[in-house]
């Protein structure tokens, strides 16, 4: 998939992701350094490296934060095999396993230091639900 092309469709954008372009960029103004502070000391497989990384390589499979937040919701929103996402990515099925897993975890910290973790039960739900009245959220 093209990322830069599909920003310059929004409707598709939105349909891929579940994110407008610029909301896309507010997450990924969190999510970037989040990436770049895992990638600078653990390896895509979690071990710790024996010397920081100071850049990706410029062969990089998926290279730039904003790719590889585009690969991680596209795989998010459809739910896709992970076939079916290495395919349309042009990696291989191993890659997008190691990919989802890392990012996943990366996107879980972005998103707990925002308050925008979804609520896993009942009990959780009736609590914000009393907070928030007109029961909307955002």
């Amino acid at each position: 998939m093209d990322y830069l092309a599909l920003r310059e469709r929004p409707r598709q954008f939105l349909a891929l992701t579940s994110r407008l372009p610029a909301g896309f960029d507010d997450l990924l103004t969190a999510f970037a350094p989040a990436w770049e502070r895992y990638h600078r000391y653990h390896t895509l497989d979690g071990a710790k490296r024996r010397l920081p990384a100071h850049a990706e390589r410029a062969n990089a499979t998926l290279a730039g934060s904003d790719t590889k937040l585009f690969f991680l919701l596209t795989y998010l929103k459809s739910n896709s095999l992970q076939q079916h996402q290495a395919a349309s990515f042009g990696v291989s099925q191993t890659r997008v396993s190691r990919l989802t897993t890392v990012l996943l975890g990366v996107l879980t910290q972005v998103l707990r230091r925002r308050g925008l973790l979804p609520v896993r039960n009942g009990a959780e739900l009736a609590r914000h639900l009393a907070q928030h009245p007109d029961q909307v959220f955002t």
